[in-house]
């Protein structure tokens, strides 16, 4: 039979198993997916036909065991028994028969460790039960006197006794006269849901694999107590999208029945907010599972060959939750199942072994290049000058790369043209940019020495500086080099503050007040209050009402003579997919050609970017397109993590490099209460570049262009002489930079 294993782990009776090797006389068999945990010394297992060591704890085989007895399963591939581990050779081989082993397998089992079992069919049902109550029943209306059935009252009085789940204490509840019943039994499901796809085992690179190639999933919760079957995992994903729903209908329902709103209203509905929000990330990735395994049904085992908006959706769904994995090659070899027959065996163990990830990420993309006949790139400056393949980005080689965000902005260049063994993109591109590119900004990539925490410290370059108070009268401008702490309450206007100083520095040009809400809506910060109050609804605008940084005009806001050192300490989340755990502990450092410096965690820097009005980034950090495949536009695969240590200039096309320092003095000279006028255009047609790119007096030959790759962004091209192709140096902020010819034409790109 096609696509039997070599070995099989079998359920002999009473508890008794082996290990045997079913290809002479083909049986039906199962497949689990689990989560390793971490491994142990080898050791002798008690399972005959098991003749190696043994790496896996001893409890997680016990589960597996007690999964067969229960579901009743007879014969069951899995990898920890069934895979000599500690033969590399066994084991490239077996990497490249992961889709037909699931192909063939009869049905998927996920074993989840779970303290708590929840029925997915008793989820649906409450949620069923939260959306009859909001058709029937006013959002201002109280039980007793509401038209609805006594059994539907006596169903919300339940659940108004059951442990307390919503984030608001009950008494604020009451206040604000919400059902207790009806929100409690809402926040319940919704933190089911949320919990299970927040499992270990959903932040695991093979385990991304497995829930795409299984077919009949089926879900098991198990702790040392009990193993139940929970649900098959489309269930899960339609009470993720339900659960989306019943956050935006039940925020809609307290809002539309009330004229006024009072405080503890709008403590509420902010947190509901705050639901629809997660929820939102969550759909995404559910929903982007769910189609690839669509196309994989459809397509067979070379379903990737010609559906680029299949492949571009597998990198978008691996990366938009960020997993992990203990083996650093296996980024890219826990892929290898779906993109079925990408490698042979002998070139999984010449070409995607050992720790040199530089060597396996340009393999990858080399070979899905050559594969699909498109040329496959990622949206990252980081590309080594190579002289051929050079549009593959390489990762520069670091412990800590273990996490799939270095799949994050895969994007389709163009069509392969291959020669030999090089590798040139043949891509529609917009040449001939006017205006030749000027520095005017750094970025540098460090890593925090201390925990992760979210450091705000700026510098304006005026500071310690005389700044003009009179017509002979002045006075320096203070400095403060003493760190800060912002705690519980104080926390929301201060980011609004920081916000509205990087909007001065990176998007001067247009409206401040619009910068802080795409940034901060973006970033979507968690911190802890002690009073529900401090974090109203809209509180990007609330926190500064009433103070200059209300409004903030940029000619009044004048950052180049102030200076913060702060430290947020009760920032504890992002709900930013820049934020995640490779790049919470990254921190970057700005400067500015007129001397002013930032130093602020990464995804508050790059989100910085993504919010600039005419960054190609969008104003959405990801969408779905009509058949549920997702499309991501974030600053997340502008920079590697392999890139911490190193530097990346922002340069620009047209305006003036040096608007910021000629604005810097007019600020020091204007007294406070004097407008401030820029004389000089600010920066437009912006890129992000390595620093070691350089344009001299020399390079007046210089050719500059940008590719549009399709809504994830455009990269910036460039050759030296008419006659010589193209190379990717960078990547656009702006969307679109202006041309001397503004049709399309097709160029070559090494």
């Amino acid at each position: 039979m096609s696509g039997m294993p070599i070995r099989l782990l079998r359920h002999l009776g009473d508890g008794q198993f082996d290990v045997f090797d079913p290809r002479p006389y083909p049986v039906q068999f199962d497949i689990v997916s689990y989560t390793w945990g971490p491994t142990i010394p080898a050791y002798t297992c008690d399972i005959a036909g098991v003749t190696w060591g043994i790496i896996l704890k001893p409890e997680k085989l016990d589960e597996i065991k007690r999964l067969m007895i229960t579901a009743n399963i007879q014969h069951l591939w899995v990898d920890c028994v069934c895979i000599n581990q500690g033969d590399e050779t066994e084991k490239a081989v077996e990497v490249t028969k992961m889709f037909e082993y699931y192909k063939t397998a009869r049905q998927c089992h996920i074993l989840l460790e779970m303290p708590e079992v929840w029925d997915p069919q008793r989820i649906v049902d409450d949620l069923k039960f939260v959306d009859h109550v909001l058709s029937h029943m006013d959002g201002a209306a109280l039980t007793s006197e509401a038209m609805i059935t006594p059994y539907v009252r006596q169903r919300l009085n339940e659940w108004a006794a059951k442990p307390w789940t919503f984030p608001v204490d009950q008494e604020t509840v009451k206040a604000a006269a919400i059902d207790m019943g009806l929100l409690n039994c809402y926040s319940t499901c919704v933190n089911h849901v949320r919990s299970l796809f927040r499992n270990l085992y959903f932040s695991r690179v093979w385990t991304f694999q497995e829930l795409i190639l299984g077919k009949r999933v089926a879900m098991w919760a198990i702790n040392p107590e009990r193993i139940s079957p929970i649900g098959e995992l489309f269930h899960w994903i339609d009470l993720a999208t339900d659960s989306k729903d019943k956050a935006y209908k039940l925020q809609a329902w307290i809002e539309n029945s009330r004229v006024l709103k009072t405080g503890a209203v709008s403590a509420i509905t902010r947190f509901i907010e705050e639901d629809n929000t997660i929820l939102r990330v969550l759909q995404l990735q559910v929903l982007g599972i769910h189609s690839a395994k669509t196309d994989i049904i459809n397509g067979g085992p070379n379903w990737w060959y010609e559906n680029y908006k299949g492949v571009s959706n597998i990198f978008s769904a691996i990366s938009i939750m960020p997993r992990e994995c203990t083996v650093k090659a296996d980024l890219y070899r826990g892929l290898l199942g779906i993109f079925n027959g990408l490698f042979t065996a002998e070139e999984v163990a010449r070409d995607m072994s050992g720790d040199d990830m530089e060597k396996i990420s340009f393999n990858f993309f080399r070979q899905l290049s050559v594969k699909t006949g498109f040329a496959w790139t990622k949206l990252a400056i980081s590309s080594g000058e190579r002289g051929e393949w050079d549009w593959i980005p390489m990762v520069e080689n670091s412990s800590s790369i273990r996490t799939t965000d270095c799949f994050a902005g895969v994007v389709r260049l163009g069509r392969l043209k291959q020669k030999d063994e090089k590798g040139w993109a043949r891509a529609q591109a917009r040449t001939g940019i006017k205006g030749n590119p000027r520095k005017y900004m750094t970025i540098h990539v460090t890593r925090q020495s201390g925990p992760p925490g979210f450091q705000f410290i700026f510098k304006g370059c005026n500071c310690g500086k005389k700044v003009s108070t009179g017509l002979f009268g002045s006075e320096p401008i203070p400095t403060h080099d003493q760190p800060r702490n912002i705690v519980r309450d104080e926390t929301g206007r201060s980011l609004v503050q920081a916000a509205t100083i990087l909007g001065s520095l990176f998007d001067p040009s247009f409206s401040l007040v619009d910068f802080r809400r795409r940034l901060l809506g973006k970033l979507q910060p968690d911190w802890h209050v002690s009073d529900l109050t401090a974090k109203p609804l809209g509180w990007v605008d609330r926190c500064v009402s009433g103070t200059f940084w209300e409004h903030a005009p940029s000619n009044y806001v004048r950052v180049h003579n102030l200076s913060m050192n702060w430290n947020m300490v009760d920032i504890y989340d992002c709900e930013s997919r820049l934020w995640n755990d490779s790049t919470k502990n990254l921190t970057c450092e700005v400067r500015v050609n007129c001397g002013c410096t930032v130093v602020a965690p990464f995804a508050f820097i790059f989100e910085g970017i993504t919010a600039c009005q005419e960054s190609f980034l969008g104003d959405v950090s990801a969408e779905l397109d009509d058949d549920n495949r997702i499309i991501l536009h974030d600053g997340l695969g502008l920079v590697q993590v392999g890139d911490v240590g190193r530097t990346f200039n922002l340069v620009a096309f047209g305006g003036d490099v040096q608007a910021h320092k000629t604005y810097a003095t007019q600020c020091r000279r204007a007294k406070v209460d004097k407008e401030v006028v820029p004389q000089k255009p600010w920066p437009t047609g912006r890129a992000l570049v390595r620093e070691d790119f350089k344009h001299d007096m020399m390079d007046g030959m210089r050719d500059y262009g940008y590719v549009d790759t399709g809504g994830s962004g455009n990269l910036l091209i460039m050759r030296s002489h008419p006659v010589d192709p193209y190379r990717i140096i960078g990547v656009c902020i702006d969307e679109w930079i202006q041309t001397e010819k503004k049709e399309v034409k097709s160029v070559l790109i090494r």
